[in-house]
């Protein structure tokens, strides 16, 4: 799609108490001083330091950009000072998708920015991006889950430490919070938060298949709130609903500063005990967790994206029990058949193939042996829309005639798939041991 000059005219805050219209300036003439082609390889790392030298001057910016699939384009003003006519830095630029960045720019405002300070500006990222800058600070975040409780703390390495909070249901089980504290890297602040945003997601999908846990961010929703009165209903009203830590320390946690996690040692590829046990009172880890989490960090990158695609689907798979139940074994079949190996060759294999890879043929055969098989059900689920659990059917308190085909079929596959997973991890990836 060709450039095109948008009929639209947006308006941001000044910082003195007005506003300031964003101008796209892409199809202006006239004198541009600065005018410099940043190779293909350098274009995100070159936006990401503008945004971060911005930062570090105390300066602001806005933008107007046209997005789509062919190139993107767009003019970010760069502004010194507030008000409504700063000395300002205009820059359009554009790129073509995977290709090199252009970037024109001229000074403006009333009083104009000194052309030695624009080219400073330009000339200090061209630095930045050779020196490799970066910053690294504590981000924190709140997990959810439902299961027992998160009474210690875990360091899966020096960086990232999951924590207790401070309030606990007064029941064995219900919903859960464990505190995440990260010491995080990146360009800038912006950089800091987008790498950390990234490693909150991979900490999600590695708690899921390594402990089981569907681990949600916490946050704030209104939603409808009962009021209660000698066990009566006696309003209902729109509130806010979520949980809020009172009493975190300021600052990266110190070692030692709550007691260490419950750990059980785990026969690889088991689970350890699934489910909850009479010796159970809070949330385990197993004995090797920080060893699963030091190869997971450690796996290259096409290895790491391809854990990380069938992590995602795992967790897709528990955030839809139980209600819907065919998709969770649906997706639990799509989690193992994200672990196949790279190529053509490897395509026609299914979840059979994966799990005698891994853990055996005789797990495989487990499985194809099932009343319900799952890889029938994942085909039937994606191909035809069908419901292998009877969703859609009445639901009888009490069935004396139910089939427990399904959930004998997802009981062993809930299992296998994060057996696979860790396996997989394990393996590092390693083909090698494929099944013809």
């Amino acid at each position: 799609m060709p450039k095109r000059k948008s009929g639209a005219q947006a308006y941001v805050a000044d910082g003195s108490g007005g506003m300031r219209p964003v101008t796209d300036l892409r199809f202006e003439g006239g004198a541009w001083p600065i005018d410099l082609v940043v190779p293909a390889r350098d274009a995100e790392t070159w936006m990401a330091h503008l945004d971060a030298e911005i930062e570090d001057r105390g300066w602001n910016s806005s933008s107007f950009s046209q997005l789509d699939s062919a190139e993107n384009s767009g003019t970010l003003s760069v502004h010194a000072e507030s008000g409504p006519s700063p000395p300002t830095l205009d820059i359009v630029w554009e790129r073509t998708r995977g290709g090199n960045l252009h970037l024109r720019a001229r000074p403006s405002g009333t009083p104009s920015l000194p052309a030695d300070i624009a080219e400073g500006f330009i000339e200090s990222i061209a630095t930045r991006l050779v020196e490799g800058k970066t910053l690294r600070a504590h981000r924190r975040d709140l997990f959810a889950y439902e299961g027992l409780s998160w009474h210690g703390e875990l360091w899966l390495d020096d960086d990232h430490r999951l924590g207790p909070p401070s309030r606990f249901p007064d029941t064995l089980i219900g919903p859960q919070v464990v505190i995440v504290d990260a010491m995080v890297e990146g360009i800038g602040e912006q950089g800091i938060t987008a790498n950390f945003e990234k490693r909150v997601q991979e900490l999600r999908i590695f708690l899921g298949f390594t402990l089981g846990l569907n681990a949600q961010r916490v946050r704030w929703k209104e939603d409808w709130v009962c009021e209660m009165d000698g066990g009566l209903i006696v309003d209902c009203m729109l509130r806010p609903v979520g949980y809020s830590e009172l009493s975190a320390p300021q600052g990266f946690p110190s070692v030692g500063s709550a007691p260490p996690m419950e750990r059980r040692d785990v026969s690889r590829p088991g689970l350890g005990p699934v489910g909850i046990w009479s010796d159970m009172s809070e949330q385990w880890v197993p004995e090797d967790v920080e060893e699963l989490w030091a190869m997971f960090t450690q796996l290259p990158g096409p290895k790491r994206d391809q854990l990380l695609r069938a992590g995602n689907a795992n967790l897709i798979a528990r955030s839809m029990w139980p209600d819907q139940r065919t998709a969770y074994a649906g997706f639990l079949v799509v989690a193992c058949e994200a672990l196949k190996p790279i190529g053509k060759k490897h395509n026609r294999k299914n979840v059979y193939d994966v799990v005698s890879n891994l853990l055996g043929e005789g797990e495989a055969e487990l499985l194809r042996r099932l009343p319900i098989p799952p890889q029938l059900t994942r085909h039937r689920l994606f191909h035809r829309g069908e419901l292998a659990a009877g969703e859609l059917l009445p639901a009888s308190i009490h069935d004396h005639f139910m089939d427990p085909s399904f959930d004998e079929m997802v009981g062993e596959l809930s299992r296998i798939t994060r057996e696979c997973l860790i396996e997989w991890l394990r393996r590092e990836g390693d083909d090698r041991h494929t099944s013809a």
